[in-house]
């Protein structure tokens, strides 16, 4: 019998270029609200909305992502995407999850902004038929804009899509790479064992 039967499981995906506070902050409120089993962090193998050659080293993203889960029992970091040779569609990877593990059930977080584009995504309604979708609402958005949104594309895609309430996040990734760059400190953003990392391996030094 599958060890994952039955279990609720999030799927968090990115460049995590690099993984910051604010994916932890969003897993977090997954978890918790949707008494999800594990959240499991997958770093994108081939980007279809990034330029790959301006993407740090998958591995690299990998062990940062690896570094952050770690203090946390009920997050995972899967290489799923990195370790497959096409691109890193969204129903690809659900597809892959769920045809593996049949009887659990996934839940994919996405954020609030997404929704506006959702339709040209490769294959929506793949991605609706495979997870539960959650859309993660930063507290300066409005609601009831956000629950229209939502309605239509259930509507669409005979979806199951839930809002996910998270605090607000001032930075993203391309923020604390260009931060790094300047030699300013990113010690609020990121987990110190990526922080850590960073200056190891010397990323973001010479950022674009």
């Amino acid at each position: 019998m599958n060890h994952l039967s039955g279990r609720k499981i999030g799927i968090l995906g990115g460049s995590f270029d690099p993984i910051h506070n604010g994916h932890l902050a969003i897993a977090k409120a997954a978890y918790t609200d949707f008494d999800l089993d594990e959240v499991w962090f997958i770093p994108a193998g081939h980007s279809p909305n990034k330029n790959e050659s301006g993407m740090t080293r998958p591995e690299y993203r990998a062990e940062m992502v690896a570094l952050a889960v770690k203090p946390y029992p009920y997050f995972k970091m899967s290489t799923v995407e990195i370790e497959a040779e096409e691109t890193s569609y969204t129903y690809l990877t659900l597809t892959k999850l769920k045809n593996r593990y049949p009887d659990t059930i996934f839940y994919f977080i996405m954020g609030a902004d997404s929704l506006d584009y959702f339709e040209e995504w490769k294959h929506p309604e793949i991605i609706c038929e495979k997870a539960v979708v959650l859309v993660a609402v930063r507290d300066h958005w409005n609601m009831e804009d956000v629950k229209k949104k939502i309605h239509a594309i259930e509507q669409l895609f005979h979806a199951k899509i839930y809002p996910l309430s998270c605090d607000r996040f001032d930075a993203a990734s391309r923020n604390i790479r260009q931060m790094i760059k300047k030699g300013e400190d990113t010690g609020q953003l990121v987990p110190d064992a990526v922080s850590q990392f960073i200056k190891e391996h010397h990323l973001y030094e010479n950022e674009k």
